[in-house]
């Protein structure tokens, strides 16, 4: 996405990765140390910044994304950390049969199935993550509760800011609600050498619900489907939950 690559230089000033990092990876570790996990594939990975933190770990990592500057970047970091991660642009609908290989584990976080604004667009990720899954593996998705923030006209989120050298950094992102897709805003804000600077962005997101995602994940072949509201494994709560984390994995159906 031509967005994501204009933010490709300051994305990372606004993820405190060694925060998200010591939060989220307890749940995907217990994942993958199920299922002796030893490949696996972050499809939408932005700046890599899982990615590069489970090749750290010893992992066999492919990292796509759609944005080529996001990709730039990863492979940037990459080379810096001296690790062995391949980072390809693709898209998240299309890249099975480019990347031709099969996976452990596969993961799709950051809120970015909400970029998929139609039904097909989110069969078609759904089918790729299964053509490229090991039948023994498992795939995790990670979205907003969109039935709380409907419900709840939750409008805004926190502001995220930081401070790198001499220069602050500020995020600011909020919807407009409409329909069927909601307008999400974001600017972004620079100061530097004592003066702001701002950049102001649109995109459409659909807010796809836990009752719109299962059965096409059911439909594209995932046979067992654990649905978490964080990465503590606690149950998802509809009305209560911030997050919804899906665990799809393949099977025969009963």
């Amino acid at each position: 996405m031509k967005v994501y690559s204009n933010l490709a230089p300051i994305y990372d000033y606004f993820i405190d990765w060694k925060d998200r990092i010591r939060r989220e990876d307890p749940f995907f570790q217990h994942l993958f140390q199920e299922r002796l996990a030893t490949s696996i594939l972050d499809v939408a990975c932005g700046t890599g910044g899982h990615s590069l933190h489970w090749a750290g770990m010893g992992y066999n990592v492919v990292g796509v994304d759609s944005a080529k500057n996001m990709i730039e970047y990863a492979r940037q970091k990459a080379n810096e950390e001296e690790l062995d991660v391949e980072f390809q642009c693709y898209p998240m609908t299309d890249f099975s049969s480019r990347i031709q290989q099969k996976f452990d584990a596969i993961v799709c976080l950051g809120n970015n199935i909400p970029h998929l604004l139609e039904v097909e667009h989110v069969q078609k990720l759904f089918r790729e993550i299964v053509a490229s899954m090991k039948e023994t593996g498992v795939a995790i998705f990670h979205v907003l509760n969109y039935y709380r923030i409907l419900e709840n006209k939750k409008r805004d989120f926190p502001a995220k800011s930081c401070v790198a050298g001499d220069v602050e950094y500020l995020f600011l992102r909020n919807y407009e609600f409409a329909s069927p897709h909601l307008d999400f805003h974001f600017i972004t804000a620079v100061k530097e050498k004592g003066e702001w600077s701002s950049k102001s962005y649109q995109l459409k997101h659909h807010p796809w619900k836990q009752e719109d995602l299962i059965p096409l994940a059911k439909e594209a072949g995932f046979t067992e489907i654990m649905c978490y509201g964080d990465y503590n494994f606690s149950d998802f709560d509809p009305e209560k939950s911030a997050d919804l984390i899906m665990v799809c994995e393949l099977g025969d159906a009963e």
